[in-house]
């Protein structure tokens, strides 16, 4: 990723980080699924510079990355979020430091309630123990732990947004709104892989897929 451009979010009285965050990421992922250059796959990026921030956990700043200038600039980003333009504040597109030392991946984090999974952990330890010949009970002793693991998870940074897909076949319940967990995990080597994202713009979890962007 050479080209950057920066989307900081100015919330005030009215609107709060996390409505904006709600409000900016729904159009940044239609823009994303308009631009994709495969069924599945954007070329565009996306990383969060204050990721971790206290006050608010993803902070208040988006970045879009590119292979190319003219990939950003083809965006058209401020016609995208021309309805929050008293809400955002978008700069020019610049080139990536020559001097970076670290990489993040960005990945999506699908969180499963652990309320649900303990609902249903008796029948899995059941099913996995015949499976593989082991004991019920330590099975499911694994099973609880890593529940467990799960919930540490839930801590992770999200952004509540609603799934705006076509596919006739998922039901109103499944177009529902849902949370979107963002995972950053940092590296000092860049990706070999293509650079082809989600159309959220974030890295998927494969070694063989994961895409890492400049961390700066």
């Amino acid at each position: 990723m050479n080209y950057y451009l920066d989307i900081t979010l100015l919330p005030d009285a009215e609107a709060n980080l996390g409505f904006l965050w709600h409000k900016v990421y729904q159009q940044i992922h239609l823009l994303l699924v308009e631009h994709k250059v495969s069924e599945q796959d954007s070329a565009i990026a996306v990383s969060f510079p204050l990721y971790g921030d206290k006050p608010f956990p993803l902070g208040n700043k988006l970045r879009l990355l590119a292979e190319s200038e003219q990939q950003l600039v083809d965006l058209k980003v401020e016609q995208w979020l021309s309805r929050l333009s008293d809400y955002v504040h978008i700069k020019a597109v610049k080139a990536v430091p020559s001097n970076i030392a670290e990489y993040a991946y960005f990945k999506r984090w699908r969180f499963k309630s652990p309320d649900k999974l303990r609902q249903q952990v008796d029948s899995r330890a059941q099913a996995i123990a015949a499976k593989n010949g082991f004991a019920v009970e330590e099975v499911k002793s694994r099973l609880l732990q890593s529940i467990d693991s799960f919930k540490q998870h839930s801590k992770l940074p999200f952004i509540n947004l609603r799934s705006l897909s076509t596919d006739s076949m998922l039901s109103p319940a499944e177009r529902r709104k849902f949370l979107l967990f963002i995972e950053c995990q940092k590296t000092t080597k860049p990706s070999d892989n293509t650079p082809l994202l989600t159309c959220y713009g974030l890295s998927r979890r494969s070694e063989a897929q994961q895409v890492a962007v400049p961390w700066f």
